[in-house]
């Protein structure tokens, strides 16, 4: 796999993205350096999203020198509503898979018609699910699996989700199990200070900090390529929760604090 650092420019095929987010502004200019760049390999790019961000992209891409009226025209780039996409495949809650399916190579048939045969996807359809129902949201996720699989295409998914959030740290712990890579969040060196600042005050700041963050990660075995400071957040869970708590708490403060006060 291609490093995280990396992976946004240049996905290689099969390559299935999820970056967690929680602000608009910082999910448009990531959205757009992934289709800017494939754009400039002569790729196109389906984005399943609201409204709201598809006018966000729209403007990103346009400040990006992309003329989006002319990409539009030539299928290089489409648009699909992320709600109206997910409503035509869902049964009593959960993803057909046939209709799924169906659905995805109408999409792709439509781009490559006018010759385009690398395509890069981005789709919000499983952060719209997700809060309903997680075993859909993960069922969904394996059928893009599938498609990657057999179209070898690239695929981005956005959740909006704070990744230090008690609530909502499994959710994305078991969803980016279905990934190759987790994006950095945003401010990510800033995230990694937090992270090494909230490990030293609960465990210690001598080299016995650095040798348990490391095996705990390794016992892990993550196999979704991702930064280490998110590594060493998702390895929390084999300890104990008041510990595991103890950490995210402070990671928490750490980052949501000013630079001036991190510093």
């Amino acid at each position: 796999m291609a490093p995280t650092s990396d992976v946004l420019r240049s996905p290689s095929p099969c390559d299935h993205l999820i970056q967690a987010y929680t602000d608009d502004a910082f999910l448009g200019k990531v959205v757009a350096e992934y289709v800017a760049a494939g754009f400039e390999q002569g790729e196109a790019a389906v984005l399943i999203a609201t409204p709201e961000h598809t006018e966000l992209f729209s403007e990103r891409f346009a400040a990006l020198g992309i003329d989006v009226p002319a990409a539009l025209r030539t299928r290089q780039l489409l648009f699909l509503d992320a709600d109206q996409t997910l409503a035509r495949f869902l049964v009593d809650g959960r993803p057909d898979r046939q209709m799924f399916l169906s659905i995805v190579a109408t999409t792709l048939d439509h781009v490559r018609a006018s010759g385009y045969r690398r395509i890069r996807l981005y789709g919000e359809m499983v952060d719209l699910l997700w809060a309903d129902s997680l075993e859909a949201t993960l069922e969904l996720e394996r059928l893009w699996n599938d498609v990657l699989a057999d179209e070898r295409l690239s695929l981005f998914c956005a959740y909006r989700m704070d990744p230090l959030d008690r609530q909502v740290q499994g959710v994305l712990r078991q969803v980016t199990h279905c990934h190759s890579h987790l994006l950095p969040v945003e401010n990510s060196e800033r995230y990694a200070e937090a992270v090494d600042r909230a490990y030293s005050d609960v465990f210690g700041v001598d080299g016995d900090v650095q040798t348990l963050r490391h095996l705990l990660v390794s016992h892990e075995r993550l196999a979704t390529e991702m930064p280490s400071a998110q590594a060493a957040m998702f390895a929390l869970e084999s300890l104990l929760p008041t510990i595991a708590e103890s950490v995210r708490v402070k990671a928490r403060q750490y980052y949501r604090a000013t630079p001036r006060r991190l510093s």
